[in-house]
């Protein structure tokens, strides 16, 4: 993840993101391996008045899931059941 030109790539396939699936991406990758909760996300990525029970963190994973590990050997992203999400691995965001 290259935060100046906002460029992302797995295994130097280039992957394009929508700006929430990058703001989503960063989020993980600035703690890899840390379990991020909904309401965490929600803070970092959506604004403070946005609806806590709204479904749409989900959906934007599952989206950035498709593209960051679809066609790939192993997973990056995880969800810890009852928890949140979590990026595995080794990442490098510049």
């Amino acid at each position: 993840m290259n935060l100046t030109t906002r460029e992302v790539s797995r295994d130097g396939k280039a992957i394009t993101l929508t700006p929430r699936e990058f703001q989503l991406l960063e989020q993980f990758m600035r703690q890899p391996g840390r379990v991020l909760s909904k309401a965490q996300l929600t803070e970092k990525v959506w604004d403070s008045d946005f609806d806590r029970g709204s479904n749409v963190v989900e959906v934007h994973v599952h989206q950035l899931r498709k593209k960051i590990d679809k066609g790939f050997e192993s997973p990056l992203l995880e969800t810890v059941v009852g928890v949140g999400y979590r990026l595995r691995g080794a990442t490098n965001t510049q």
